[in-house]
């Protein structure tokens, strides 16, 4: 009988859950149902990039992803083989094996902002952006944002905002409002977001005047 294999392989204390193949249904669905707890801020409406899972094994078992599925894992930065968004992955039965990646709860340490220095895009970036907010008429803004993560200690969060909130700071650039919490500000102040093609992908590069260092796997910096 065909089934789902959930690891954690970045919590070593965590033993792997095995559930029962569930056809039909989207992993996050799937996941939810079998008390496998997944973030999905957007609800699972392909409006964020938080329901990321690695599908190690199996992936030929899930339903192709789409153009707008590629474009948000580009937009978040996720290049990892295998990576799909639970909400749009189809389980068509067969056996899986999906790893669920946990985002480390080391606290952001907050530096002093002063006055920030404004966010920008290149126009490559500002078209590719465009393009995604055009299919997202709810969203008012991209949303950026820093998480901790990896041996640098933190990485990039790219997502879509459907409001501003007054203690968010706002930037304009090429006609897209872009929107930063006041704990990522000092991490991403002065930065210019380039769209740049590597082989068949699109990835969102960051030219960040704050990162004093960058992880060798490329996916994390130190301010």
């Amino acid at each position: 009988m065909a089934s789902v294999t959930v690891l954690h392989t970045s919590d070593p204390h965590r033993d792997a859950v095995n559930l029962p193949s569930f056809a039909g249904m989207s992993l996050l669905e799937g996941l939810l149902a079998g008390g496998i707890a997944l973030e999905h801020e957007c609800g699972g409406k392909l409006a964020c990039a938080t329901c990321r899972v690695i599908v190690r094994e199996g992936l030929e078992n899930l339903s192709p992803a789409g153009e707008e599925e590629l474009d948000m894992l580009d937009t978040a930065g996720v290049a990892q083989r295998g990576a799909r968004l639970a909400c749009q992955a189809i389980a068509a039965g067969g056996d899986l094996v999906i790893e669920i990646p946990l985002i480390e709860t080391r606290p952001i340490a907050a530096l002093p902002s002063g006055g920030a220095l404004p966010i920008s895009l290149t126009g490559r970036a500002a078209k590719h952006l465009a393009a995604q907010l055009a299919q997202r008429p709810a969203a008012a803004a991209i949303r950026l944002g820093v998480a901790p993560s990896g041996c640098s200690g933190l990485r990039y969060r790219v997502d879509f905002a459907d409001a501003m909130c007054e203690s968010n700071a706002v930037f304009a650039s090429s006609g897209i409002n872009i929107v930063v919490d006041a704990a990522s500000l000092p991490h991403v102040q002065g930065a210019t977001l380039d769209l740049v093609q590597e082989g068949l992908a699109r990835r969102l590069r960051f030219d960040n005047p704050n990162a004093r260092s960058t992880c060798g796997c490329g996916e994390s910096f130190g301010t």
